[in-house]
């Protein structure tokens, strides 16, 4: 057995430690003895041993009430208590566990059974204290799981409600929002080309984070770490963190990828929201147009319809003057036809290129009302 488990041999009769030292191999462990419960109590608090064997009629204070003080201090929970008695009967066994002992050793003492009850104490000690250490790194293992659910849920939350955000304020809000869940200080810099917003914890901007922000996104780096300060800088987002957990390595790890992660997300929903803004430029130029040509269109229908309502009252003035002036003439008849056969045709040329006007404006009117249904299902203001 290893030499360093510690012994506690409890007994008013010398003799008896020394018969159980020596039943036990006194090469094997580290003994030590007391004479009554009172000194075991005090050894037992100072040395913390592995195995005590109580002796249970003592003086000063006997192996029963000696086990119940023991085992009302926690610091001694570890401790195998083995009885020594000489009295094998049913009310000294229920006492002796009653009192908080693991089990009985029978006077007078065999060594077989003394090394196989000790053995099994220090094995069954040893397996407690496995087990309590998995357990507690289980436990351990569990709340870190626990936190690092919850840090990364900040990182998904942020990074749905992103989604709802129509402008680089809102942006910059939800993100310190998610720098406020996690008990952290810092700023945010949102860059598009329309102009560059920065806004800090305490919801100002700052001339000395915009320009540090500004700098540092112009560098090849994407984390810059300074003290407990972190920046974290993509094209056109840098986000800086003033109060990085350095002093926690597991905590500082965590909290650089959970905001590297942070970061890189406002960076793509950033480039959207630019995309977007473009769109609604260009949606809201297309309406414009559409809204001129309509006014055109209905200037040249107007116009149109004008020339044409002028153009046939012409060709009426001029059949009742020509057949007017005719009546005077001396024609004959077919040259009467003649003339007329000049005219008319002219007339009804007139009249259908009126009519392919109307075709063409047609057209146009079903194209314009094709792009204003366009832009409406889009979402283009109407």
């Amino acid at each position: 057995m290893n030499g360093q488990h510690h012994i506690l041999v409890v007994d008013d009769d010398a003799m008896n430690c020394e018969i159980a030292m020596h039943l036990l191999g006194a090469e094997s462990y580290r003994f030590s003895t007391a004479s009554n419960g009172l000194d075991a109590l005090a050894r037992a608090a100072r040395d913390q041993p592995d195995v005590i064997l109580l002796d249970i009629m003592m003086p000063v204070l006997d192996g029963l009430e000696t086990c119940r003080r023991l085992r009302a201090d926690p610091a001694n929970d570890g401790i195998t208590i083995l009885f020594i008695t000489s009295q094998d009967d049913a009310q000294t066994r229920l006492s002796a566990y009653d009192a908080g002992g693991d089990d009985i050793l029978i006077k007078p003492l065999n060594a077989p059974v003394i090394r196989h009850k000790v053995e099994g104490a220090l094995k069954n000690r040893a397996m407690v204290a496995a087990l309590r250490k998995e357990v507690a790194d289980t436990s351990r293992m569990l709340m870190t799981s626990l936190t690092t659910t919850g840090e990364y849920g900040v990182v998904m939350h942020t990074l749905r409600n992103t989604l709802t955000c129509r402008s680089l304020g809102d942006l910059a809000e939800v993100v310190l929002q998610a720098l406020d869940s996690y008990g952290l200080k810092g700023a945010i810099q949102l860059r598009t080309p329309d102009g560059i917003l920065t806004l800090n914890s305490e919801r100002r901007s700052s001339p000395v984070d915009q320009e540090m922000l500004r700098n540092l996104s112009l560098e090849n780096r994407h984390i810059y770490d300074y003290g407990n300060r972190t920046v974290f800088c993509y094209p056109n987002v840098a986000l800086l963190v003033r109060n990085m957990p350095v002093d926690d390595p597991d905590v500082y790890g965590r909290m650089k990828d959970n905001l590297a992660l942070l970061a890189e997300g406002v960076e793509f929903r950033l480039a959207a929201m630019v995309e977007e803004l473009r769109m609604r430029a260009q949606r809201a130029n297309l309406v414009t147009a559409a809204s001129l040509l309509n006014f055109l269109l209905s200037q040249v229908d107007a116009q149109f319809k004008r020339g044409q309502s002028e153009m046939a009252a012409i060709f009426s003035e001029l059949e009742q003057k020509l057949e007017h002036s005719l009546s005077g003439l001396v024609l004959s008849e077919d040259q009467e036809r003649g003339l007329w056969n000049i005219v008319r045709p002219l007339a009804a040329r007139a009249t259908a290129l009126y009519d392919s006007g109307q075709g063409l404006d047609r057209q146009l009117a079903g194209a314009l009302e094709t792009l204003r249904t366009s832009l409406s299902e889009s979402g283009a203001p109407g």
